[in-house]
């Protein structure tokens, strides 16, 4: 990790529908508003009060950004993870403005309000709308192009090959650095799932 970077884990409430789309170099993502309301003891009555509400965009990058953007809603009760970031602006009105930014590196429902369930993608998928984006045709797709290893197809676990750092997987991502990139939420590591070739 970077020096003097400031890591911050938040919990909260979806507040608007998350958007995803493309930088300008080609690499999706997904942004949404996090809303996140501290609740303090009130001694006279013993119990637990709202406090103020502290707001976040969060914006998470590549294979993340995608399945975030197909499992997110507004409301949804999350948990995020990353970098934090103070962005100081100028409006419209050159009035400045600041807004407090995290460049995700892992979002995940609060079981604290309920249940859920992982549904394993062989890959990230930016558009489900078409039928080709269906995770049986991924996944063969994926052990056509030599991507996940097929004695490991059919297993809980995907063995992904890296290729070159600037070279573009088939699924439209950009391969991922081992540096951390101010464009990528990845922070660089490498999970221990993912084995390098």
């Amino acid at each position: 990790m970077t020096m003097n970077e400031i890591y911050t884990t938040v919990q909260g409430r979806v507040v608007a529908q998350p958007e995803s789309r493309t930088t300008r170099g080609g690499v999706p993502f997904t942004a949404f508003r996090l809303a996140s309301t501290v609740r303090r003891p009130n001694p006279q009555t013993r119990t637990y009060e709202d406090g103020p509400t502290n707001f976040f965009n969060v914006t998470a990058f590549r294979t993340l950004g995608a399945n975030v953007g197909n499992s997110l809603k507004k409301g949804d009760p999350v948990v995020v993870y990353g970098r934090l970031r103070v962005n100081q602006w100028m409006r419209s009105d050159n009035i400045p403005a600041t807004s407090v930014e995290i460049d995700a590196y892992s979002v995940g429902h609060d079981l604290t309000w309920g249940t859920t369930e992982l549904v394993r993608v062989s890959r990230a998928q930016v558009d489900q709308s078409d039928r080709l984006a269906d995770d049986a045709v991924q996944q063969v797709h994926a052990q056509l192009e030599g991507q996940i290893d097929p004695d490991a197809a059919e297993s809980d676990e995907y063995v992904m090959h890296q290729g070159h750092p600037d070279a573009e997987t088939a699924d439209g991502f950009q391969a991922e650095e081992h540096d951390p990139d101010p464009e990528d939420a990845t922070g660089g590591a490498v999970p221990d799932h993912l084995a390098a070739v």
